[in-house]
């Protein structure tokens, strides 16, 4: 009776021990889930991951395959679009997204097929001068003195009502001004005292002119493949001509050594600011870590938004944790799409955060005793203990599906692994 019992009671305590144990791993495991705050969820399409209000958060999307990456852009594009809001795509050799913007109702394109980009076209005297100061300031050191030298041009320009495009000054014969001005003199486009002022700004600026020539010569290189030969038969369109406009200009920047070329942009894109519009930049695997400017930009608070896509943001960046740190800092949303590289996944998953997971170990031990009787005694525990992981690990980014992604919201926190379809 007593060994029944007995028996009896050991099988109710492991009953309760076992009951015990599944409520107790429910809750843990619903704290851990709580703890990593990964939501998951089925499928959403384009329209649900960016929505229209969205279109003017700085956008992060990295990893996936091309089609993916078009697909997010096109969405992002038409928001821009659909609040009359100008954009400046810059690429190297993306078809794709040239299609999509050609396909808008007030996209351009500038390519090696269309030659349309003229970078002063809308600028003042007063902006031409700053922006060929600012860009690549150490390699040429032109000083001050030589916006006289510039003014000259502008004078001698406006006198035969031809206004101050690039091609006009990339062509100019800067070790001929003199012989110019006495040209335009005897022409009749301008008077004596006008050559004699100008003749003085000669005198104070004429230090910098092989600078400045110099500096043309090298910007006429670099852009060769998208500008206008001669902006006076066909126009041009320019960075701010085209934010003014509130157009879609697409530059194909053709190699990532055209840093001089993106420098020049930036100085176009701070000239709009500094005007007060209202812009969109959208990078398109653009190398950032090379141009300081253009990482100052990306990080600058104004009315202008940033969407940058790569397939790999770490590997753009040089692997410059300090860089990568500040960028993602800056946007509002981050699209993470699967990456080859174990370092990046390493990166966006340290990037991502830890959190505090609860461990469960279990030990058992047993053997024979004796007491009223023999028999063989049993006794089960188990153990908790906390321990610091990845929200979302490298492995789990570079095993990511096409199309699936994980969404990380710097405004709200919320992380988000989903599939758009």
């Amino acid at each position: 009776m007593t060994n029944q019992n007995d028996s009896g009671g050991g099988c109710l305590l492991f009953l309760i021990d076992w009951i015990v144990s599944i409520v107790r791993n429910k809750r843990i495991k619903k704290y851990n889930k709580q703890s990593r705050g990964l939501e998951e969820y089925e499928n959403i399409t384009t329209d649900v991951l960016f929505p229209i209000s969205s279109y003017q958060e700085n956008i992060i999307i990295s990893g996936g395959g091309t089609n993916d990456r078009l697909r997010f852009s096109e969405q992002i594009i038409i928001n821009s679009q659909n609040y009359n809001r100008p954009i400046i795509v810059l690429h190297i050799g993306n078809n794709g997204l040239e299609s999509i913007v050609n396909s808008s109702n007030k996209g351009m394109i500038a390519n090696k097929q269309s030659k349309i980009f003229d970078v002063f076209r809308s600028f003042t005297l007063q902006e031409i001068c700053q922006i060929v100061f600012d860009t690549c300031k150490s390699k040429y050191e032109i000083k001050p003195p030589g916006r006289y030298i510039l003014q000259i041009v502008y004078e001698l320009l406006a006198s035969k009502n031809i206004k101050p495009y690039f091609s006009n000054f990339a062509s100019f014969p800067f070790h001929r001004i003199a012989e110019k001005i006495n040209d335009h003199l005897v022409s009749g486009s301008i008077n004596q005292t006008k050559a004699d002022e100008l003749n003085s700004l000669l005198m104070m600026g004429q230090s910098e002119c092989a600078k400045i020539d110099s500096f043309f010569y090298d910007m006429k290189a670099q852009q060769a493949h998208i500008a206008v030969a001669d902006a006076n038969i066909s126009g041009g369109n320019s960075v701010l001509s085209a934010i003014k406009n509130g157009n879609i200009l697409c530059l194909d920047l053709y190699s990532s050594a055209n840093t001089m070329l993106v420098e020049m942009i930036v100085n176009s894109l701070i000239i709009a600011m500094n005007r007060g519009y209202e812009f969109t930049l959208f990078l398109d695997d653009v190398s950032i870590a090379a141009t300081d400017s253009l990482k100052n930009l990306l990080c600058q608070k104004s009315n202008h938004n940033n969407i940058i896509c790569s397939k790999d943001l770490y590997s753009l960046l040089n692997a410059k944790d300090d860089l990568f740190s500040t960028i993602l800092g800056e946007a509002e949303k981050t699209v993470i799409l699967s990456h080859g590289s174990h370092i990046s996944c390493e990166k966006w998953s340290k990037y991502i955060g830890e959190y505090d997971k609860i461990e469960v170990g279990y030990n058992s031990s047993g053997g024979f005793s004796q007491s009223s009787r023999w028999g063989y005694n049993t006794n089960y525990g188990q153990t908790e203990n906390k321990k610091q992981e990845y929200k979302v690990k490298p492995q789990d980014i570079n095993r990511l599906s096409p199309g699936e992604i994980i969404i990380y919201d710097n405004k709200t926190g919320s992380l988000i692994q989903v599939k758009v379809i």
